[in-house]
């Protein structure tokens, strides 16, 4: 059935205005692997043995509708789908309404920030073992910071037309009636041809951690492609960790991949030393057997070596399958992936 035509079925039987829109589109991504995980812990602690996991797999609805002058009006609701487990939840991904024209976008909703936007760019393992998010992520134990890489609510957002490759995204996060629970975050990117590059710089005030300063992140990224290579870079620094003055933290990482027929052969490596979580370094390789320009199997390891003090995971991120990793334990893992974008 045409894509079109299925989007305003499926659109249509969930809520009747939404089949009146101009333009409906369906798409989404199914991403299951199975994988052999190992928390390297022993006794009590340990973790280990097969999984099946439904990694970042999603379906979502998109329509605009032209309002004349150039304005068009523009919606997105993306749902999560847990494929291995069973479990859904409506509107969890990316989802907003707003406006876009000759000015660029505002919209208003649900969203990833600016300054995981660039990340994900060069991360050659997203959504699979060795997703540079297990290192990047991470800032603070869970009730004194917000974390990274943020999906937000409340967001407000504004998103540039491209100047000759040029785009900037800045993003308001309200308080949402608490007291300074805001955020800021805001990228400036450059993309011409085999060329990116990206830098972000993200706020989260006192409301939001349990010190009393804000914390506050920035992010440098890039990448390119020379014929079949392709090399990626990231570096971040994260200062005021948790709202603590002097809690620093700093990630980096390199990557690179080779691309032979549809085949891609693939490595990825990120460094982390952080005054709040430690230090770790992880490293991941992998090779992607491209099917179709929608269909790819691919198997992965990737290992995470943690410092003594340090809780570092190698399956989180978009993986959908983790646990929780013991003080100094190094946890690997070895996947088989199928992902099917539609």
């Amino acid at each position: 059935m045409n894509k079109k035509l299925l989007a305003l079925a499926v659109a249509g039987a969930m809520a009747a205005p939404l089949a009146a829109q101009a333009e409906v589109t369906i798409y989404g991504v199914a991403h299951v692997s199975v994988d052999a995980l190992d928390n390297d812990a022993s006794g009590e602690d340990e973790r280990d043995g097969l999984f099946v996991s439904s990694n970042s797999s999603r379906i979502g609805f998109k329509g605009s509708e032209d309002l004349g002058g150039g304005l068009k009006a523009i919606w997105q609701l993306e749902s999560e789908v847990n494929l291995s487990d069973g479990i859904t939840g409506m509107g969890g991904r990316n989802s907003f309404v707003g406006l876009a024209g000759g000015f660029g976008a505002v919209i208003a909703g649900r969203h990833d920030t600016p300054f995981k936007i660039i990340g994900r760019k060069v991360d050659l393992f997203a959504d699979q073992i060795g997703d540079a998010q297990n290192l990047t992520s991470v800032g603070g134990a869970a009730d004194e910071a917000a974390g990274w890489d943020l999906r937000a609510d409340n967001v407000v957002a504004y998103i540039s037309p491209s100047f000759n490759g040029l785009q900037a995204i800045v993003a308001y996060v309200a308080e949402d009636g608490g007291e300074d629970t805001d955020a800021y975050s805001l990228n400036l990117t450059y993309s011409n041809g085999p060329l990116f590059l990206g830098a972000a710089y993200e706020q989260h005030n006192e409301g939001l951690v349990d010190g009393d300063d804000e914390e506050k992140g920035f992010r440098l990224a890039a990448s390119y492609e020379m014929g079949a290579f392709k090399v990626t870079g990231l570096y971040q620094n994260l200062s005021d960790v948790g709202g603590n003055s002097g809690e620093d933290a700093d990630v980096w990482g390199l990557g690179a991949a080779y691309s032979f027929g549809n085949n891609v052969l693939k490595a990825q490596y990120y460094s982390a030393d952080s005054d709040v979580d430690g230090a770790a370094d992880m490293w991941a390789i992998g090779l992607d057997h491209n099917f179709s320009k929608s269909t790819t199997v691919y198997i992965a390891y990737a290992e995470t070596d943690n410092d003594g003090d340090a809780t570092y995971n190698v399956a989180a991120g978009g993986h959908g399958e983790n646990f929780n990793n013991v003080v100094g334990d190094n946890p690997s893992g070895f996947s088989i992936g199928l992902i099917h974008k539609f």
